[in-house]
């Protein structure tokens, strides 16, 4: 049951992709619209972030279900600190950052 859930967990990597590409997209007609500066680009960045954390977490996945002592390296906590979790750390931020400053005058907006 827990490679089922291995196999699964790369989903998630995906489609926070997937979400950040949404976002990009959206905000670069806004940003058309609007006149902004084209901070719509640092998703992009973001997306290679994350990039890099699923195919660590792909390669991470295939080094468990194959048992290769080969690669003792891809297996280690260090690699995984590195190449997924910082990875994600500093994609999910930039994300986070633009999608602040292109769509934070939702929360702003008033009736009246």
């Amino acid at each position: 049951m827990a490679a089922f859930f291995t196999l699964l967990s790369p989903l998630g990597t995906a489609a926070i992709i997937f979400l950040l590409f949404i976002l990009a997209r959206l905000s670069q007609k806004l940003g058309a619209v609007t006149r902004m500066p084209p901070h719509y680009r640092w998703f992009w960045v973001g997306i290679a972030f994350l990039s890099i954390a699923l195919i660590a977490q792909l390669i991470r996945i295939s080094v468990m279900l194959t048992g290769q002592a080969n690669y003792w390296w891809l297996s280690s906590p260090v690699f995984y600190l590195f190449t997924y979790y910082l990875s994600m750390a500093i994609g999910v931020t930039i994300g986070l950052a633009v999608t602040w400053r292109y769509w934070s005058w939702l929360l702003t907006e008033r009736d009246g």
